[in-house]
């Protein structure tokens, strides 16, 4: 390969590298010339450069892996580690050497690795750039949280030939609030504000947000936009509303009109899903905005695609579709005059009632109330109203989706997440969920217990003994806990009891009972140390002291 073309793709890599970072210092600028370099080397493997060159630049790049102090990593398409800092590392738990080669998904857990590969799919099928915020251990196990920018390396007019990651810690709360009014200011001006319809949709047509363009263009209200989806703007949805919103010629507006529209889209994550931005550039053709639009939904009524009805501001069903019946298992024509409590269980009514009521007082509502399904089982709905308070009688438009599956997966998936599968506590997880709870200023402790030779245990009786021992060990941990207080495993034979709104004595007393009751009641001896949280450290800080406790009580008694 000759020296200019090569000279030229080592600028646009270190340019690329330093559109991303926020800062000028010189570790950071090395960064950008180490990115451009690991990025140089896959290129150039197998070529005829000189043995020193590359040597020169392989002991550049591992001087940099282990001096830069922000997350720097870059990586081929398939996703496999080309360079990575000790920083990027140390997210996943590993030293820049034993990353190289692999792909986050083998570091972390199925449901974090599919996110990840959604990240660089979506990056690599139509090259943009995303802003992340990532929290994970530094390398000396400090827990760091950095804003993480990713990035498609791709020569001009070529396939990307990899993927460029740079982190830069934020220092608190005041650089992230800084963070996310910029973010927010840049997404006004790119959404809200647009003079174009903008729309934000996901990949089973869901729209997530629409801007106030929108909103005049299609006819229809925001909310009622978004809870309708890309069926309602698709001329012809077929099997893929999302689709024919992104390709199709024309769009069709609430009053059934259809306009000839022009639509660009590119790639971006909202609310953790991936999703595209849409604008939509009316053709000639197309209809003014002043237009008049119908008051009523009566071509969503007879569609099918949810369960749609309107009613009286008693509760008695004016209208219903096809989809509502056969969720409820009569005839549509049955549906008329009757009540909407008659389908469902006693203790539910007050739901509707409720719902009634802010009809009556609101323009839109939106909520979930219970039904009896066709098989009398109870089901959950997710409505959207719209109120007709003009009407003669006023009645109310209902636009509902049954979410009784979506519940009962997202219940067992918390469950799954936070929940050790041996001994029934909760895991580690438990720790970000407890922080994202706790208010400033909140007193909480806690206590760290492990077991007394566990591994000697082990070793002479088995692995399924000691599993056995660690159920009964979490069993008694319950126990001994209040109401508010829980449990959680760190790993190994190693529980910590987390107490909110308690005291230094309070912690001292349950410790010193577990120690004094476990060989009676379990049969083996437990060790104890506590502590309690300082200032407004997060609780992590506050787990390794109460550990440093328990080694020092340990050691002391030892030396005793």
């Amino acid at each position: 390969m000759a020296a200019a073309p090569l000279l030229a793709l080592l600028a646009a890599l270190a340019a690329a590298a330093a559109g991303l970072l926020w800062t000028s210092a010189p570790a950071v600028a090395a960064g950008c010339a180490g990115v451009a370099l690991a990025a140089l080397l896959l290129v150039l493997r197998g070529s005829l450069l000189r043995r020193r060159m590359l040597a020169r630049a392989q002991a550049l790049l591992d001087a940099l892996a282990t001096e830069l102090r922000e997350p720097v990593s870059v990586r081929d398409v398939e996703g496999r580690f080309l360079f990575a800092s000790r920083p990027a590392a140390a997210l996943l738990g590993a030293e820049p050497a034993d990353v190289l080669g692999y792909t986050e998904g083998e570091f972390l857990d199925p449901e974090a690795a599919a996110g990840r590969a959604a990240e660089t799919a979506a990056l690599l099928t139509e090259p943009g750039r995303l802003t992340l915020r990532r929290r994970g251990p530094d390398p000396e196990g400090r827990m760091r949280e950095y804003l993480v920018s990713k990035l498609a390396l791709a020569l001009p007019r070529r396939r990307p030939f990899g993927l460029l990651e740079i982190g830069r810690e934020v220092g608190g709360e005041r650089a992230w609030r800084q963070f996310q009014e910029q973010r927010d200011s840049e997404w006004r001006a790119l959404f809200e504000d647009h003079p174009l319809p903008a729309l934000v949709m996901a990949q089973d047509g869901a729209l997530l947000a629409a801007n106030a363009a929108a909103e005049r263009f299609y006819g229809y209200p925001i909310e009622d936009l978004l809870a309708l989806g890309a069926n309602a703007i698709a001329v012809d949805p077929g099997n893929d509303p999302a689709l024919s919103v992104l390709r199709g010629p024309t769009h069709r507006r609430r009053d059934g009109r259809q306009m000839p529209v022009q639509v660009s889209s590119s790639p971006l994550l909202y609310a953790r899903r991936d999703a595209r931005l849409l604008l939509v550039r009316p053709r000639e053709g197309a209809a003014s905005e002043g237009e008049l639009y119908e008051r009523r939904y009566r071509d969503l009524i007879d569609s099918g695609i949810w369960m749609v009805w309107s009613q009286d501001h008693d509760g008695r069903i004016l209208q219903a579709n096809g989809a509502m019946a056969a969720a409820l298992g009569v005839d549509a024509g049955e549906l008329t005059g009757r009540l909407i409590t008659e389908f469902m269980q006693p203790e539910d009514h007050e739901a509707v009632l409720a719902m009634l009521e802010r009809s009556a007082t609101r323009r839109r509502d939106t909520g979930v109330i219970a039904l009896r399904g066709r098989t009398g089982e109870r089901r959950s709905w997710q409505y959207h109203s719209l109120a007709y308070p003009e009407d003669r009688p006023p009645q109310i438009l209902l636009i509902a989706q049954d979410i009784t599956l979506r519940q009962s997966y997202d219940r067992q998936l918390r469950e799954r997440t936070l929940v050790d599968p041996l001994t029934g506590v909760f895991n580690r997880r438990y720790i970000e969920d407890f922080d994202s709870r706790t208010e400033a200023g909140q007193r909480f402790g806690c206590i760290v217990v492990d077991v007394v030779g566990f591994k000697r245990y082990n070793d002479t009786y088995g692995h399924a003994q000691g599993d056995a021992m660690l159920r009964k060990l979490a069993q008694f941990l319950r126990a001994a806990c209040r109401s508010q207080d829980a449990v959680m495993r760190l790993g190994g034979d190693e529980f910590v009891l987390v107490l909110p709104d308690t005291s230094e004595a309070v912690l001292r007393e349950i410790a010193h009972r577990l120690e004094q009751r476990s060989d009676t009641e379990l049969g083996f001896a437990l060790s104890a140390g506590w502590a309690l949280r300082q200032g407004e450290e997060r609780f992590e800080a506050t787990m390794k002291r109460a550990d440093l406790e328990l080694l020092a009580r340990r050691a002391a008694e030892r030396s005793r």
